[in-house]
Formats: structure tokens, sequence, C-alpha cells
């Protein structure tokens, strides 16, 4: 029997409800999607990374497949990073291997300095997406905070 999810804001519900089915979405990702009705090509492969507390994740996503309804879904301080790392090579790599201190030179936000910030880069064969913390069950932190004090989803998602 398969459990069909609508959307990921609907998956997500169901896996802060059941920690091994989120387990084992984690793990393996194309086979969690193909028994909730959902096919993934053979040729892409789906890397699934979980926020805590301590750890936030964003992705980089292909411009050609985000260029307007996906950038939507990011963090709003995000945004201008995603612009800023397409339209800049140099850019795009500074942001890849020192992320914290990039988002925050862009954003303007302090964070603190127990935050680990990691940033994932879509390809054409290879999609991300991020499980962020059940905020209804956690304190957020300040990138959390900056997001929602402007008015955006704390999720940080940008759907394959």
């Amino acid at each position: 029997m398969k459990n069909q999810i609508k959307s990921y804001e609907a998956l997500l519900e169901r896996l802060w409800a059941d920690e091994r089915l989120k387990n084992n979405f984690i793990a393996n990702p194309k086979a969690t999607f193909s028994e909730m009705g959902v096919h993934i090509s053979d040729s892409i492969t789906v890397e699934v990374h979980e926020d805590s507390l301590e750890l936030k994740n964003f992705v980089l996503p292909l411009k050609s497949e985000s260029q307007v309804g996906n950038l939507t879904e990011s963090a709003e301080g995000f945004q201008a990073v995603i612009q800023q790392a397409w339209e800049d090579e140099s850019f795009k790599s500074q942001l890849l291997q020192n992320p914290k201190a990039t988002i925050q030179k862009v954003t303007g936000t302090e964070l603190s300095d127990t935050l680990i910030i990691r940033v994932y880069e879509d390809t054409p064969t290879v999609k991300h997406l991020v499980v962020p913390v059940n905020t209804a069950n956690e304190e957020l932190n300040e990138l959390d905070l900056m997001m929602v004090a402007g008015g955006v989803t704390t999720s940080g998602i940008v759907a394959a």
C-alpha cells in the first residue's frame, strides 16, 4: 500500500511524527519516495541532510530549475546569497568553502559561534533535500529567528 504525499510540507509532518520513517528517508530517500508514490529517475541521486539546533543546511539549486518558484521557498536572506552565487563563480566558491562567514557577510546577521552552516550544490544528477528542525518542538536559533522575523518559512528547503 502506497501512502502518497502531496507536498514536501506533508512529507515533513510525517517525518517529524515518525522517527523510523525519518531515519529511513535520510538513509534511502529514493526508496522512501517510491513507497509514497513519488518516482525519481534512476539517473538522479537524492541526498538528504538533517538540520539540528546546532546545524543548518542550505541548498544552492540549479539556476535553470529555480529561477522563480523554488526560490520563494528559500530563506529570505538566503535568496540574495543564491542569486549572487549564480552570478559570481568566485562568490559561489567562497560560499561552498566557508558558508557561515559568507552568509553572515551577505545577510548582515551575526551568527552564534556554535552554529554550523553547510551549503550543498545541486547538479543535474544530484539533488539535495533538507529535513529542518521541527520548530514546534524546539527553540529557534538566530538564523531561524532572522527568517521568521522576515516572514518566511524556517525550512530553508529548495525541493528538487
